[in-house]
């Protein structure tokens, strides 16, 4: 992590472009990866490496999830050369800063629309996610966009998640079933050491298990399975059991028709909101 202060700063607003998109704005066919990959070719041909992160991290690896931002950290020393050199192009503009959300810095960091699209280009500094941007932490998508690398992202939502914003906890939920990652390899990856006593926390989590029967407000990965979904056939909300790593370019396997909710009759009878999987894939 940086050892850094970072004193976050209202960006100059250059554009009048709003947050919400404008009237003819249109969504990008790949999501606005070819965009958010020019822009990070930009800052590594700068000096400055970056990576990753937020929604787009948690989509790379497995989570259902949506969003138009692309969430990209640099160090946090970097962070103003970083946004001078994005205010320097034309493909977006400087929006002015979204409303503030309890817990978060986001709404002081640089904010910036692709032009023409309903996609937006967030700049982060590393203090905030608590891990070193460095490109020895990065792993990169079969498009050649550097993302977070797995373990760093984990322990980064790890690290920052406390009791009163559950924003991380939610994360670290989504990245836990989008990947289907184990408690063994949290323990093989993550550093547990100086506030978890591992053992401890192994018996006290398999006694609730137990004890306690599973509700809908309960966050064990079982429960996270919703009733239209056969908990034969899939391993976490995300994952069909014996599904391939999310990283990877998406194929037709025997697995897929798993992935395929259709109902008859009237959509307007049915309470559960069916996603197109091939919509969710990797941007």
């Amino acid at each position: 992590m940086d050892d850094n202060t970072f004193t976050p700063v209202t960006p100059h607003i250059a554009s009048a472009s709003i947050w919400e998109g404008n009237l003819g704005d249109i969504y990008p066919p790949d999501g606005g990866s070819q965009q958010a990959k020019d822009v990070t070719n930009a800052l590594e041909s700068a000096g400055i490496p970056c990576c990753l992160v937020g929604v787009a991290a948690l989509k790379y690896f497995g989570a259902a999830r949506i969003s138009e931002d692309w969430t990209i950290c640099v160090p946090t020393e970097q962070s103003s050369a970083a946004s001078s050199i994005l205010q320097s192009q034309s493909t977006h503009k400087l929006c002015a800063p979204r409303n503030p959300y309890p817990e978060s810095l986001f709404h002081t960091f640089p904010l910036f629309k692709l032009n023409g699209s309903v996609a937006w280009i967030q700049l982060v500094p590393s203090l905030d996610y608590h891990f070193e941007c460095t490109p020895s932490n990065f792993e990169r998508s079969y498009k050649g966009l550097p993302y977070a690398r797995l373990d760093i992202f984990a322990q980064s939502l790890l690290d920052t998640y406390d009791l009163v914003d559950l924003v991380d906890l939610v994360d670290l939920v989504d990245l836990v079933d989008g990947m289907d990652l184990s408690l063994e390899w949290g323990i093989e990856n993550l550093q547990l050491d100086g506030t978890v006593n591992v053992a401890w926390a192994e018996r006290k989590n398999e006694a609730i298990r137990a004890s306690v029967p599973l509700t809908d407000s309960s966050c064990l990965l079982e429960s996270r399975i919703g009733p239209e979904i056969p908990k034969e056939f899939w391993a976490t909300r995300f994952r069909p059991k014996g599904d391939q790593d999310p990283r990877l370019p998406h194929e037709k396997g025997a697995f897929d028709s798993l992935k395929i909710i259709e109902c008859s009759g009237d959509p307007g009878n049915y309470d559960v909101v069916v996603v197109n999987w091939d919509q969710v894939a990797e941007t």
